[in-house]
């Protein structure tokens, strides 16, 4: 334990001076003054993979140019000095980090705790280019050093020998400062310990006091979401490692869903040569091809009306079981445009790169429509119909729009 103690009482002393001390006191102790803390080997990616970066549209300014890939990244970095951004888990107020999450569903609820339902919010993927040599701190919260944890999770240790030891507690310790969410001195004592990740370099040992790495450093640090499946990762980089192999890639603009954590998707700006291109889905009702038609009955079965007739509300004779289509449409526009914006959502979810080009595809699609009155008479037997049902095919155009259009 002896070879701990210092290290933990470092830790005790910033926990305890974050709750006592207001952060200007906080930073005027801290801020120029790295303590010593023990870090785990960097975790070094070199394949490319996406990264999410949510922000609602309240929080961009009139001012912002919503054609430049910067308007979705980071604070930039000359609204420093005024103070911006505020203070988050991994910066000092003032200082530009670039926060992103691995996966597409973000909870908004860590951008602004008062976020709704229904708000007006963005969603930018970001593309890490191949080849980066990206270093990351893998922060572990205090619970992830436990021995009943999955031994396969991103953000746990289980082997006994560093769980029981003096290893483990101090792991613990640094684990609680960095995902802290307590509201007394909240941020003041895992920004610091981010900034004491950011500016470490050195070697990295085992316990034998064999080098593993050395002249390491740290891009940034991967810590779970405090809210939510904790083997969701968030990401918080450095701007000039985002400068130079990031990627914007494509953003979506629309309304945040009743899970709070993805967008509903309106309109799509996509990176053409530097500059966000906006465009909106519309619906060419002339490019619609009907695959299939099939009626349920009261009961919601489908029903054969292969034998039969098929009579409407008036008791006429529906010589197509394609009729009510054309009014379908009239009534369900929304729905044909959720069939497109999920088909656009499921395109940026996966891996594929996003032009325009490649959302400018044939949808298949599902459309009802309601119907009352209507049966189907074989014989002496009539079934009450309540709904056809359309297989469709739809293709996905995008309208290019201004970006003041993308506002309203």
């Amino acid at each position: 334990m002896v070879k701990y103690i210092k290290y933990l009482a470092l830790l005790d002393k910033v926990i305890g001076d974050s709750k006592t001390l207001n952060r200007v006191e906080f930073e005027k102790v801290y801020k120029e003054n790295p303590i010593e803390i023990v870090l785990s080997a960097p975790v070094i990616f070199n394949d490319s993979f996406p990264l999410f970066r949510g922000r609602l549209a309240e929080d961009i300014g009139k001012n912002e140019d919503l054609s430049r890939p910067s308007t979705f990244s980071y604070v930039p970095l000359e609204l420093n000095e005024k103070g911006l951004p505020r203070m988050g888990r991994a910066n000092y107020k003032g200082q530009s980090i670039f926060y992103a999450s691995e996966h597409i569903e973000t909870n908004f609820k860590e951008i602004s705790k008062e976020s709704n339902i229904g708000d007006e919010a963005y969603m930018a993927k970001w593309v890490l280019k191949p080849n980066s040599n990206l270093h990351l701190y893998r922060a572990i919260p205090n619970w992830g050093v436990n021995e009943t944890n999955d031994p396969n999770g991103i953000f746990t240790i289980t082997i006994p020998e560093v769980v029981n030891s003096e290893l483990g507690i101090y792991l613990k310790r640094l684990g609680y400062i960095i995902m802290s969410n307590e509201e007394t001195g909240k941020y003041l004592g895992s920004s610091y310990i981010a900034n004491c990740v950011y500016a470490a370099n050195g070697v990295v040992k085992d316990s034998k006091e064999n080098t593993i790495y050395a002249d390491i450093h740290y891009d940034g640090i991967a810590y779970p979401s405090a809210i939510g499946n904790t083997d969701e990762v968030n990401i918080a980089l450095k701007p000039e490692f985002v400068d130079k192999n990031l990627e914007l890639e494509c953003v979506i603009k629309g309304h945040l869903a009743p899970d709070m954590r993805s967008v509903q998707y309106e309109k799509i700006g996509i990176n053409e040569n530097g500059q966000i291109v906006w465009y909106t889905s519309r619906i060419d009702e002339d490019s619609i091809t009907i695959i299939d038609t099939q009626y349920k009955n009261l009961l919601g079965d489908f029903v054969d009306v292969s034998k039969g007739q098929i009579l409407d509300a008036n008791n006429n004779t529906v010589k197509s079981k394609l009729a009510p289509f054309t009014q379908a449409i009239a009534f369900h526009r929304e729905e044909l445009f959720l069939g497109l914006a999920n088909f656009v959502q499921m395109s940026i979810k996966e891996s594929q790169t996003i032009t325009k080009s490649s959302l400018e595809k044939t949808v298949p699609l599902r459309i009802i429509r309601g119907l009352e009155g209507w049966k189907l008479v074989d014989g002496h037997k009539s079934t009450p119909l309540s709904m056809a049902v359309y297989t469709i095919t739809l293709k996905n155009q995008l309208k290019e729009i201004s970006p003041d259009k993308v506002r309203e």
